[in-house]
């Protein structure tokens, strides 16, 4: 009879993980996109292993550009391409929607999302941390204010962004905070170091271009369906 409570608990669970597939499988291409980039990072993976080429994956995530290896910092390039996605797409929905109702729950949204992704879209690009972290500032308070900033952040629109697939948004921050983790502890293995900081940050982008694609597209629609009503 004492173990009646943890049986009971079951069927939570089991309602828990079919909210967990609605939500993974109700953004488009989510599943597809983040199978592929797993496996492509986990190829390299098992190969710089089994050839000891882990200053080779360390390339593909350097900056850009190298003659006698056209291939580095090819990596780098797709993330920088993939953190302006979000930034851009919620700005420009945010104009959109402000032009009926600037106080909408979604424009308030959409525009400190653009805010905040472009402030780590700057920091990242500008390497803002490092120059910050040359005047004596460590980059532990520095990671530490960011940290704050993303808790306020799901604090306050915490509602709406529950009304929403959510899983890719917060799959993405805990891949920055691991990348961010790294960066800290900074591993002396090349792959291993590329992998969980740089690895970890391109699938954390994947899932956010993918989130608010999708949102904003809603978000869209439905204000052009308001305007056809009307």
């Amino acid at each position: 009879m004492k173990h009646l409570p943890f049986f009971n608990q079951i069927p939570s669970l089991s309602n828990s993980l079919k909210a967990f597939q609605k939500h993974f499988f109700s953004v488009p291409f989510l599943v597809a996109l983040n199978t592929l980039t797993v496996l492509i990072l986990g190829g390299l993976s098992v190969y710089a292993k089994l050839n000891n080429q882990g200053d080779g994956v360390e390339r593909l995530f350097s900056d850009p550009f190298n003659f006698w290896f056209p291939y580095e910092g090819i990596l780098t390039g797709v993330s920088e391409v993939l953190a302006c996605i979000p930034v851009a797409i919620c700005a420009f929905t945010f104009g959109v929607l402000r032009q009926k109702n600037p106080r909408s729950r979604s424009a308030i949204f959409l525009f400190f999302s653009a805010l905040l992704l472009g402030v780590f879209y700057v920091d990242d690009r500008f390497r803002m941390t490092l120059i910050i972290s040359e005047f004596g500032i460590s980059k532990k308070l520095i990671y530490l204010c960011y940290g704050s900033a993303v808790s306020l952040y799901g604090l306050k629109f915490w509602q709406y962004i529950k009304t929403t697939p959510y899983l890719p948004l917060v799959a993405a921050f805990l891949l920055f905070a691991i990348s961010r983790f790294e960066d800290i502890l900074n591993l002396p293995s090349q792959g291993v170091h590329a992998m969980l900081e740089d690895g970890t940050k391109l699938l954390a982008l994947v899932n956010l271009a993918l989130y608010f694609w999708h949102v904003c597209h809603q978000e869209v629609w439905r204000h052009l369906q308001q305007r056809e009503e009307r």
